[in-house]
């Protein structure tokens, strides 16, 4: 970095650079909007995925930390909302790239990043995801998460309470909600996708059941009046788990029936088995792609109905 900046100042370019980056920050940081869901809580959208950021009486807990290339924009705007308040702690939903800019930046200042423990280990890993055809290479370790669990965890911060779990493998193994119980806002990640279907991450993890029973404890979770919190989407409610949780139905039915008939991939697909949802929500390819491949592991455990 030394080198490449000498070189620019070499060539008298430095100021240039210094200039364009400024500027990039400012054109980020003004992209992004804010969402009032009460007792300190905003969500930030516009940095990549949805951030949650709760202001506390003497510290900031952040929810997501949006894509790397919009952190340092995220960042400042989260300091200049919240005063320079210090980041007392950070929630990785999964270990999706989208969700982790600000563990490049907060990390190295010995921030406690909360994660399940399998979002670590994925952080920490070199592998391939082939239905996106991208390679993921291991995370700095001052990046990946510090602060894992396998189950579930409670944090007080100042009034309010701040209860987050690990149900089941859903997009991923490793997908956590984040609940502030005072102000009844449910942050569920890529758990659920209002704006399509749900992205089963086979080689991470996730699969149908797994996402069935994510979507329903997370209703159990939800009032009429919780406020919900995807990666994508504005501020959702208990409405939109319920109509998850009815595709997935459809989706579970039809993908073992079409093990149960010894159907490969192509004719799963030729049967459009989410047929009633393309108005909403398009081409349902991938998804059902992603469902048949991650089904297919779980058959050998009869983890799918009436398939030996």
């Amino acid at each position: 970095m030394n080198k490449r900046r000498e070189l620019l100042k070499a060539l008298g370019l430095a100021p240039v650079m210094i200039a364009l980056a400024s500027n990039l920050q400012a054109a980020t940081a003004a992209a992004l909007t804010k969402v009032d869901l009460g007792n300190g809580i905003s969500l930030l959208q516009g940095a990549g995925t949805n951030v949650v950021v709760a202001e506390g009486p003497d510290g900031v807990v952040i929810i997501n930390g949006g894509s790397q290339d919009k952190a340092e924009a995220l960042l400042a705007e989260i300091k200049r909302l919240t005063n320079n308040k210090p980041v007392k702690a950070l929630f990785n939903t999964n270990w999706r790239p989208e969700h982790l800019g600000l563990n490049y930046l907060l990390g190295a200042t010995g921030t406690a990043i909360y994660a399940h423990e399998n979002t670590r280990l994925w952080q920490s890993a070199d592998f391939y995801v082939e239905w996106q055809d991208v390679q993921h290479k291991p995370m700095p370790k001052q990046a990946q998460a510090n602060k894992t669990f396998y189950q579930s965890g409670i944090m007080k911060f100042g009034d309010e309470t701040i209860e987050y779990g690990f149900v089941s493998q859903a997009n991923t193994d490793g997908d956590i909600y984040v609940r502030f119980t005072k102000a009844d806002v449910l942050v569920v990640g890529d758990m659920l996708n209002p704006d399509g279907y749900v992205l089963l991450d086979y080689v991470t993890g996730g699969w149908i059941a797994g996402a069935q029973k994510s979507t329903a404890k997370l209703l159990e979770l939800c009032s009429d009046q919780t406020k919900v919190v995807a990666s994508t989407g504005g501020v959702l409610g208990k409405a939109a788990l319920q109509e998850q949780a009815a595709l997935l139905t459809v989706a579970y039915d039809a993908v073992s029936k079409a093990f149960q008939g010894g159907r490969s991939l192509e004719e799963f697909k030729q049967a459009d088995p989410m047929k009633d949802y393309r108005a909403r929500y398009g081409n349902p390819d991938l998804f059902l792609a992603l469902l048949y491949r991650g089904t297919w592991y779980h058959v050998p455990g009869r983890a799918v109905r009436n398939v030996v």
